[in-house]
């Protein structure tokens, strides 16, 4: 399977690009020609509305990689750093708020790396430290150096957004991996890898998909946590943290593990169906090679039929729970940005208006995920979340008795020929609409 996903208009380069070259493929940032290294006093200004979805303003010595502004959707603009040949932002600053494309923005480097709008305002900056240097290594990694001293005083590869590259670590106090639509996060535990949905900005974080090592041995406190780490012989491992190198104690193999693939660059990116994906690029090739899924069918990633949809497996179907199992429209229901506590959350306050919808057959993908009770019968089930703000469903298995709690806003379903699997949902309802003469 190939991936040619990147961004538009940049050109495909075969492997031998060197810097010269590149400058003519990609605007430059105004004022400035991309370098080689970025040194205190350094400023380069975005050119509003530029064509070029992507302005360069230093390179790799390889030649391969670039850092520079990037149009971002329509109209956004962030810092990344790009792979030139494939287009693809292996890094972005991914700031809170993003700048916009078409007005004027200012890199700066003074000690540190600080990025402002038109206004002046701060849009992102590495933290409060002090540099003398910015360079992009040939392994894509974007350091702030200080002179004498052999650690970066900064680097991307210990502040990931959505990709890990080839020997970059990841590791429980790494930021999580999070998805380019903030939907989804890659996090390390102790001794295990899980992917996660990102609700109410990151407060509530469920579980849908977790790979424990097998040689981690979690019950004993005293073992040293796991690092992860992407290989070039084609798989992520998983290593014991310390003892000079770190013990591995797992591998996530890809489909070319063990085949003696060499000269490729790999990379492992969440993507925004919440997938854990591995790629390799070839030199000379025109797309990224898929090497790795870490969910490989579509009825079992969280969101694939969206809010309130309901995924049939072994089809190319979703339907709806909130039409009685109809086929679904482009999507069922809004997603869900908030509880249906009025109390702002956590469980707390008087519980919003909802209506409710039951349906049999239906269950959840990840439920060995769910916290769970056990009950004699599903009114039992649906008691333990109804009277519960932050409960927005339940799912219930007449067949062991085990009740499994959404406590989150409800995603895709998983239909199963069943009738002893049955399910309790909240709908939001929607505000009465204010009487003539009243106030709304």
């Amino acid at each position: 399977m190939r991936e040619g996903k990147g961004i538009p208009a940049i050109a495909v380069i075969v492997a031998a690009l060197c810097v010269a070259s590149a400058v003519v493929l990609v605007d430059g940032a105004s004022g400035e020609e991309p370098a080689a290294q970025l040194q205190n006093g350094f400023t380069a200004t975005h050119a509003a509305g530029a064509a070029a979805p992507f302005e360069p303003v230093l390179y790799a010595a390889n030649g391969v990689f670039a850092f520079g502004f990037l149009r971002v959707g329509p109209a956004s603009l962030d810092l990344a750093v790009v792979h030139l040949p494939s287009s693809f932002a292996l890094w972005r600053a991914t700031p809170a708020r993003l700048g916009d494309w078409s007005r004027p923005a200012t890199l700066a480097f003074d000690s540190r790396l600080v990025l402002t709008d038109d206004h002046g305002g701060m849009l992102w900056q590495t933290p409060n430290i002090i540099g003398d240097a910015v360079v992009l290594l040939n392994s894509s990694n974007l350091v702030v150096r200080r002179h004498g001293k052999t650690e970066p005083a900064w680097q991307s590869f210990e502040n990931p957004s959505d990709t890990l590259v080839l020997d970059q670590n990841f590791t429980a106090s790494s930021p999580p991996l999070i998805s380019a639509n903030r939907r989804f996060a890659l996090r390390l535990g102790r001794s295990h890898m899980a992917l996660h949905m990102e609700f109410y900005g990151g407060r509530v974080t469920p579980t849908y998909w977790r790979h424990t090592a097998l040689q981690a041995q979690p019950e004993n406190a005293t073992r040293p946590p796991v690092y992860g780490r992407l290989d070039g012989r084609g798989f992520f491992g998983l290593y014991l943290e310390g003892g000079g190198g770190g013990e591995r104690v797992d591998v996530l193999a890809f489909d070319t593990f063990a085949q003696n693939i060499t000269g490729v660059f790999r990379r492992m990116t969440l993507g925004d169906d919440g997938n854990l994906r591995a790629y390799y690029w070839v030199p000379g090739a025109m797309s990224w090679t898929s090497d790795f899924s870490a969910i490989a069918e579509r009825c079992e990633l969280p969101t694939s039929c969206g809010a309130y949809g309901v995924c049939v497996p072994g089809q190319a179907q979703c339907q709806c729970l909130t039409n009685g199992m109809g086929a679904a429209p482009p999507s069922c229901q809004a997603e869900e940005t908030a509880d249906l506590c009025s109390g702002g959350g956590g469980g707390g306050g008087q519980q919003l208006e909802f209506d409710v919808v039951r349906q049999k057959r239906v269950s959840v993908a990840y439920k060995e995920e769910l916290p769970f009770e056990t009950y004699a019968t599903a009114a039992e089930c649906e008691v333990a979340c109804a009277a519960n703000c932050s409960c927005w469903g339940a799912v219930y298995n007449g067949a062991s008795g085990y009740c499994y709690l959404v406590d989150f806003p409800v995603e895709t379903l998983v239909y199963e020929a069943d009738d002893r699997k049955l399910g309790y949902f909240k709908v939001r309802r929607a505000p009465s609409p204010a009487r003539p003469g009243t106030s709304p």
